[in-house]
């Protein structure tokens, strides 16, 4: 005899697995509470070239233009958003804007923070800072995944 309850629990888990439901994906959600960390204790130049180096990082073309835009409004430079692929290269950056960028590509390439990239952000920032810096890229790092599903 078949148990009906596991018919209908894998029935449900089928569904809830399917691939049409990576489509419904509420990128909005998403995009809220990534919003909600513009008030975070960061300066708000650092946290958005973190924000668009992990949007350049995963290859979200929308992403990186939206938070370009939103660097040029906060004044950032046209030189030092010119030089972000290549910022710990370049003298455009000062320490604090490098120590975030390595936390940001550490995170964003799934690496763990080597332990100079590690002393570099917890001699830079303070926990509070770090955490909401952390919190900001992978917000960035969901969205700009979540967007490159939604588009195709």
């Amino acid at each position: 005899m078949i148990d009906r309850r596991l018919m209908i629990k894998t029935s449900l888990r089928e569904r809830e697995m399917s691939t049409d439901k990576w489509q419904t994906i509420d990128v909005e959600n998403i995009d809220k509470s990534a919003r909600a960390l513009h008030a975070c204790s960061l300066d708000p130049s650092i946290r958005c070239l973190a924000e668009l180096r992990a949007s350049q990082i995963n290859g979200c073309l929308s992403c990186t233009h939206f938070r370009r835009e939103q660097a040029e409004a906060l004044g950032i430079s046209a030189d030092k958003l010119a030089a972000l692929a290549a910022w710990s290269e370049s003298d455009a950056f000062d320490e604090r804007e490098k120590a975030a960028l390595a936390w940001c590509e550490s995170f964003t390439h799934f690496r763990p923070a080597n332990p100079a990239t590690r002393k570099l952000a917890l001699t830079a920032f303070s926990p509070r800072e770090l955490a909401d810096l952390t919190m900001a890229i992978e917000m960035t790092s969901a969205l700009s995944r979540a967007s490159r599903r939604a588009t195709g």
